[in-house]
Protein backbone atom coordinates (compact mmCIF):
# COMPACT_ATOMS: atom_id res chain seq x y z
CA UNK A 1 0.00 0.00 0.00
CA UNK A 2 3.02 2.03 1.13
CA UNK A 3 4.46 1.97 -2.45
CA UNK A 4 0.79 2.69 -4.32
CA UNK A 5 1.37 6.12 -2.04
CA UNK A 6 4.79 7.19 -3.39
CA UNK A 7 3.76 5.95 -7.10
CA UNK A 8 1.13 8.39 -6.60
CA UNK A 9 2.56 11.02 -5.19
CA UNK A 10 5.39 10.66 -7.76
CA UNK A 11 3.06 11.09 -10.64
CA UNK A 12 1.54 14.32 -9.16
CA UNK A 13 4.83 16.13 -8.92
CA UNK A 14 5.62 14.80 -12.14
CA UNK A 15 2.69 16.49 -13.12
CA UNK A 16 3.19 19.64 -11.37
CA UNK A 17 6.33 19.75 -12.22
CA UNK A 18 5.27 19.73 -15.81
CA UNK A 19 2.49 22.52 -15.35
CA UNK A 20 5.47 25.19 -14.09
CA UNK A 21 7.13 24.10 -17.33
CA UNK A 22 4.43 24.53 -19.06
CA UNK A 23 3.60 28.12 -17.83
CA UNK A 24 7.21 28.87 -17.71
CA UNK A 25 7.60 28.35 -21.12
CA UNK A 26 3.89 30.03 -21.92
CA UNK A 27 6.09 33.23 -20.07
CA UNK A 28 9.25 33.54 -22.86
CA UNK A 29 7.26 32.85 -26.33
CA UNK A 30 8.08 35.64 -28.27
CA UNK A 31 6.25 37.44 -31.03
CA UNK A 32 7.26 35.78 -34.35
CA UNK A 33 8.63 37.80 -37.28
CA UNK A 34 6.83 39.05 -40.35
CA UNK A 35 8.23 35.86 -42.37
CA UNK A 36 5.58 35.42 -45.17
CA UNK A 37 3.88 31.74 -45.48
CA UNK A 38 2.08 30.21 -47.91
CA UNK A 39 -1.33 30.26 -45.79
CA UNK A 40 -2.28 31.66 -42.56
CA UNK A 41 -4.79 29.21 -40.07
CA UNK A 42 -7.11 30.58 -37.54
CA UNK A 43 -8.58 28.16 -34.93
CA UNK A 44 -11.82 29.87 -34.34
CA UNK A 45 -13.09 29.98 -30.29
CA UNK A 46 -10.99 32.91 -28.92
CA UNK A 47 -10.88 36.51 -28.53
CA UNK A 48 -9.11 38.41 -31.04
CA UNK A 49 -8.17 35.41 -33.00
CA UNK A 50 -10.01 36.30 -36.43
CA UNK A 51 -9.08 39.79 -36.32
CA UNK A 52 -5.34 39.41 -36.23
CA UNK A 53 -5.41 36.66 -38.83
CA UNK A 54 -7.08 38.92 -41.25
CA UNK A 55 -4.67 41.91 -39.96
CA UNK A 56 -1.82 39.26 -40.86
CA UNK A 57 -3.61 39.11 -44.53
CA UNK A 58 -3.77 42.50 -45.17
CA UNK A 59 -0.13 42.97 -44.47
CA UNK A 60 1.08 40.52 -47.13
CA UNK A 61 2.62 38.15 -44.28
CA UNK A 62 0.45 35.27 -45.72
CA UNK A 63 -1.12 34.40 -49.40
CA UNK A 64 -4.59 33.10 -48.05
CA UNK A 65 -6.48 32.84 -45.15
CA UNK A 66 -8.12 29.98 -43.49
CA UNK A 67 -10.42 29.80 -40.98
CA UNK A 68 -10.89 26.62 -38.64
CA UNK A 69 -14.08 25.82 -36.66
CA UNK A 70 -16.88 27.98 -37.80
CA UNK A 71 -20.23 27.22 -36.27
CA UNK A 72 -22.04 25.98 -39.28
CA UNK A 73 -25.17 28.46 -38.40
CA UNK A 74 -22.99 31.00 -39.30
CA UNK A 75 -23.80 32.83 -42.64
CA UNK A 76 -20.59 34.19 -44.87
CA UNK A 77 -22.10 37.84 -45.06
CA UNK A 78 -21.86 37.28 -40.92
CA UNK A 79 -18.67 35.92 -41.07
CA UNK A 80 -17.43 38.70 -43.12
CA UNK A 81 -18.75 41.53 -41.05
CA UNK A 82 -16.41 39.72 -38.24
CA UNK A 83 -13.72 39.81 -40.37
CA UNK A 84 -14.51 43.12 -41.44
CA UNK A 85 -12.13 42.47 -44.73
CA UNK A 86 -13.00 43.93 -48.05
CA UNK A 87 -15.54 42.15 -50.29
CA UNK A 88 -11.99 41.15 -52.55
CA UNK A 89 -10.33 40.01 -50.30
CA UNK A 90 -12.57 38.17 -48.89
CA UNK A 91 -13.39 36.13 -51.96
CA UNK A 92 -9.79 36.02 -53.19
CA UNK A 93 -8.09 34.61 -50.43
CA UNK A 94 -10.65 33.46 -47.49
CA UNK A 95 -11.98 30.57 -46.87
CA UNK A 96 -13.31 28.46 -43.74
CA UNK A 97 -14.15 25.43 -42.41
CA UNK A 98 -17.17 24.37 -40.56
CA UNK A 99 -16.55 20.47 -39.73
CA UNK A 100 -13.89 21.15 -36.82
CA UNK A 101 -15.61 20.75 -33.08
CA UNK A 102 -11.72 20.33 -31.44
CA UNK A 103 -8.60 21.10 -31.80
CA UNK A 104 -7.80 17.26 -32.88
CA UNK A 105 -10.81 18.64 -35.71
CA UNK A 106 -9.06 21.53 -36.08
CA UNK A 107 -6.14 20.37 -37.44
CA UNK A 108 -7.67 17.51 -39.68
CA UNK A 109 -9.78 20.46 -41.75
CA UNK A 110 -6.41 22.34 -41.78
CA UNK A 111 -4.58 19.35 -43.60
CA UNK A 112 -7.15 19.27 -45.87
CA UNK A 113 -7.35 22.71 -46.75
CA UNK A 114 -3.57 22.35 -46.96
CA UNK A 115 -3.36 19.80 -49.23
CA UNK A 116 -6.22 21.16 -51.53
CA UNK A 117 -4.44 24.46 -51.87
CA UNK A 118 -0.20 23.06 -52.33
CA UNK A 119 0.39 25.12 -49.10
CA UNK A 120 4.34 23.87 -48.01
CA UNK A 121 3.91 26.49 -44.98
CA UNK A 122 1.72 28.16 -42.52
CA UNK A 123 1.30 30.40 -39.85
CA UNK A 124 -0.83 29.19 -36.78
CA UNK A 125 -2.65 31.60 -35.06
CA UNK A 126 -4.38 30.83 -32.03
CA UNK A 127 -4.61 31.72 -27.91
CA UNK A 128 -1.18 31.83 -26.09
CA UNK A 129 -2.17 28.80 -23.75
CA UNK A 130 -3.48 26.61 -26.49
CA UNK A 131 -0.86 27.36 -28.62
CA UNK A 132 1.55 24.43 -27.74
CA UNK A 133 -1.63 21.72 -27.95
CA UNK A 134 -2.32 23.25 -31.54
CA UNK A 135 0.98 22.83 -32.89
CA UNK A 136 1.40 18.69 -31.45
CA UNK A 137 -1.99 18.10 -33.63
CA UNK A 138 -1.11 20.14 -36.36
CA UNK A 139 2.32 18.42 -36.45
CA UNK A 140 0.51 15.21 -36.23
CA UNK A 141 -1.29 15.46 -39.48
CA UNK A 142 1.11 17.56 -41.34
CA UNK A 143 4.12 16.15 -40.22
CA UNK A 144 6.56 17.97 -42.81
CA UNK A 145 4.60 21.64 -43.12
CA UNK A 146 6.79 24.39 -42.06
CA UNK A 147 4.88 26.36 -39.40
CA UNK A 148 4.93 29.43 -37.45
CA UNK A 149 3.22 30.03 -34.25
CA UNK A 150 1.64 33.29 -33.77
CA UNK A 151 -0.32 33.78 -30.38
CA UNK A 152 -2.98 35.81 -30.50
CA UNK A 153 -2.32 37.78 -26.61
CA UNK A 154 1.03 38.39 -24.74
CA UNK A 155 1.95 36.83 -21.49
CA UNK A 156 0.79 38.74 -18.44
CA UNK A 157 1.23 36.95 -14.91
CA UNK A 158 -1.96 39.69 -13.56
CA UNK A 159 -4.18 37.82 -16.08
CA UNK A 160 -2.67 34.49 -14.81
CA UNK A 161 -6.23 32.15 -15.07
CA UNK A 162 -5.04 29.19 -13.08
CA UNK A 163 -7.71 26.82 -14.00
CA UNK A 164 -7.88 27.71 -17.65
CA UNK A 165 -3.58 26.75 -17.48
CA UNK A 166 -4.61 23.87 -15.70
CA UNK A 167 -6.96 22.53 -18.06
CA UNK A 168 -5.08 23.19 -21.66
CA UNK A 169 -1.78 21.86 -20.33
CA UNK A 170 -4.10 18.43 -19.21
CA UNK A 171 -5.33 18.49 -22.53
CA UNK A 172 -1.56 19.56 -24.30
CA UNK A 173 -0.49 15.92 -22.14
CA UNK A 174 -3.36 14.15 -23.59
CA UNK A 175 -2.74 15.28 -27.15
CA UNK A 176 1.04 14.48 -26.72
CA UNK A 177 0.24 10.98 -25.32
CA UNK A 178 -1.99 10.13 -27.70
CA UNK A 179 -0.01 11.63 -30.74
CA UNK A 180 3.00 9.63 -29.70
CA UNK A 181 1.16 6.21 -29.45
CA UNK A 182 -0.41 6.97 -32.06
CA UNK A 183 2.99 7.65 -33.94
CA UNK A 184 4.33 4.40 -32.53
CA UNK A 185 1.79 2.25 -33.86
CA UNK A 186 1.89 3.20 -37.58
CA UNK A 187 5.65 2.97 -37.50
Amino acid sequence: MKYIYYFFLGLILIWVGGLFHFVYGLSQVEMPTDRKTDGIVVLTGGKNRLQEAVSLLEKGVGGKLFISGVNAKVTETELRAVLGSSKELADCCIESGTKAQNTVGNAQEVSLWVAKNHISSIRVVTSLEHMPRALVEMQHFMPGLTMIAHPVGQWRPENIRFMSLVREYSKYLVSLFRTNILDMRTE
